[in-house]
């Protein structure tokens, strides 16, 4: 026997069945939908691009200004170099012209010179050459002359200087007083003490209460320096 079903099952299963079919169409976006955000999509990347370009536009124009001005100057700065050489080129031109006539003006002179130095003839050479040995001569003798006075002068001041030393002020750290034999110096006078070279720089009583001999005061090295302290004793 065939079952019997009811009306009202019948349409219940046929609207459990149309919402799943609605339920599976309704999970996604239309193709009209995807479309349209494509599109849009698209729309975006263009304009993106678009702005890119005219960045790319604006960068490149900047720089054909740039070049533009770069070239101006060069171009300038050539013109400037090309009248400055031309200028310089010109002074050097006038200057060799002028080193030229001194060269021939030289030479002129030079041969000149030659020609009035045959002219004098050997005799007058000879007499100047003997002229000039003379003149010499002379100069020498007077200087001759001129040291023999100053010797003969430092001679007669040394001797009326001398004096009678007995005692020496040795300068130092710790100045000492050496007793020597009697001996004659004076001021100026140079030797030698234990190596070391000294030099009187003047001679005077000793510096010793109740000492009457003569003391010479030494400095290191040939030329005297200032004088020692006259007080106390080493």
């Amino acid at each position: 026997m065939a079952e019997m079903t009811d009306p009202g099952q019948h349409e219940s299963d046929e609207a459990r069945r149309g919402g799943l079919v609605r339920r599976v169409l309704n999970q996604g976006p239309s193709a009209e939908q995807r479309l349209e955000e494509l599109l849009a999509q698209r729309r975006t990347e263009l304009e993106e691009h678009a702005a890119r370009l005219r960045e790319s536009i604006e960068e490149l124009e900047r720089r054909e200004e740039l070049l533009r001005d770069s070239r101006a100057s060069v171009e300038r700065m050539l013109r400037l170099g090309t009248s400055d050489l031309e200028a310089r080129e010109a002074e050097l031109t006038d200057f060799l012209a002028g080193l030229t006539e001194r060269e021939a003006a030289l030479t002129a002179a030079e041969e000149d010179l030659a020609r009035r130095r045959q002219e004098l003839g050997a005799v007058e050479l000879k007499r100047a050459a003997v002229e000039r040995r003379e003149r010499a001569l002379e100069a020498r003798e007077s200087d001759v002359e001129e040291r023999e006075a100053t010797l003969e002068g430092r001679e007669a001041a040394t001797t009326a200087d001398l004096q009678s030393v007995e005692l020496v002020f040795l300068p130092g750290e710790r100045y000492r007083l050496v007793d020597v034999e009697a001996v004659e110096l004076t001021r100026g006078y140079a030797f030698d003490v234990e190596e070391v070279e000294y030099v009187v720089a003047r001679i005077g009583r000793s510096p010793l209460p109740g000492d009457e001999r003569s003391c010479a005061y030494l400095v290191r090295g040939r030329e005297p320096g200032g004088l020692p302290s006259d007080e106390g004793s080493s």
